[in-house]
């Protein structure tokens, strides 16, 4: 989280990193094992309805993966079956950074110690009409209840989503309104996100075309739902906003400003201040490749916004080792605002 401090608001965004997460990435040298272990340690972004029976992602503690040093000898076995994630991958034909957030997803519970993977991206259709799909049908073993007994396995069906949501200071609502944090293309909202999770993607895996399928592959007890949905929530960078009621409150976050203020904001860091100029899919675990100074990051701006729109997404790095994720979008976004959800949250959120 950003810490609060009357001392410069700027420099307060930045944060050292976790030590559980720095000590599982420091042997790792692949990518997308890095972030794995990334995900492993993302919180939950946003916590539904009250009164919706939906769980949050998996605990390390569901996935077998608690225990510090077998977590890290989970992770370095993965560093070995690049090939193999690789071809799976592969098999999506798509570079988003979605579909590569639920390849990652898929492979880890398939191969957590607790947790095992029965079907993904499961079309849904009835009356040779097409429902929809569910993302992730998994089942748990026996003996991950946080009492450490035995119990039945468990059948789940989740939901994935990874999202960067910037925040304005003014906007449909109040100031704790979801609708005013948005996706840098201004087409996604996460007041948008969460109503399609709750009043669309999750009722599907209730459905009778559901049960059919979960039928067919041997799990059709009892089933629990749950959403996963890690990312990032950035703040402007002249103000800390408040957070919207959606948002957990130890989501992590981050920073945006325009192309226009980045000299200004650049000018207020220390003057060894580097960072990393972060590429999709790869916008998780820190890059292993040597930070750029703060002037080649400039640079790399200026050429950026001269032939293109869309943001840069940045990890900034101070002195002391504090980071802080920053996007720079061009000047005069957003272009438009996406209007919220239709249909009003039950509790007038």
């Amino acid at each position: 989280m950003l810490p609060h401090s009357e001392s410069d608001p700027l420099l307060d965004a930045f944060h050292a990193m976790e030590a559980s997460l720095r000590e599982d990435l420091a042997p790792l040298r692949q990518f997308w094992v890095r972030d794995i272990a990334w995900l492993l340690h993302a919180p939950d972004m946003a916590t539904l309805d009250a009164t919706s029976d939906y769980s949050g992602r998996p605990s390390l503690l569901e996935l077998g993966l608690a225990e510090p040093q077998r977590r890290r000898r989970w992770l370095l076995a993965q560093e070995f079956r690049t090939a193999s994630f690789e071809a799976h991958h592969q098999a999506r034909r798509s570079h988003r950074l979605g579909i590569y957030h639920e390849s990652l997803w898929q492979w880890i519970l398939d191969h957590a110690p607790r947790t095992r993977l029965l079907a993904h991206n499961v079309a849904l259709r009835e009356n040779r009409q097409t429902l929809g799909e569910l993302d992730l049908l998994y089942g748990t073993d026996s003996g991950t209840a946080a009492t450490g007994a035995e119990q039945e396995p468990l059948i789940y069906h989740a939901e994935l989503a990874i999202k960067f949501f910037l925040g304005l200071p003014d906007g449909p609502g109040d100031e704790r309104d979801a609708a005013r944090w948005i996706g840098i293309g201004s087409f996604d909202s996460l007041a948008i996100k969460c109503h399609r999770l709750q009043f669309h993607q999750l009722p599907r895996g209730q459905s009778p075309a559901a049960q059919l399928q979960r039928q067919s592959l041997g799990a059709d007890g009892p089933l629990r739902q749950r959403i996963i949905m890690p990312g990032v929530l950035y703040h402007p960078w002249r103000k800390r906003l408040v957070l919207p009621t959606l948002a957990n409150e130890d989501a992590w976050q981050g920073l945006w400003c325009s192309h226009r203020c980045w000299t200004i904001l650049a000018q207020r860091l220390p003057e060894a201040t580097t960072g990393h100029w972060l590429i999709k899919p790869h916008w998780l675990a820190p890059p292993l490749v040597a930070p750029l100074s703060l002037a080649e990051l400039s640079a790399a701006l200026v050429d950026h916004f001269s032939l293109h729109v869309s943001p840069r997404h940045l990890m900034l790095m101070l002195p002391d080792g504090r980071h802080c994720r920053i996007f720079v979008v061009r000047d005069g976004w957003p272009p438009a605002l996406p209007l919220p959800p239709r249909r009003a949250w039950p509790n007038g959120r």
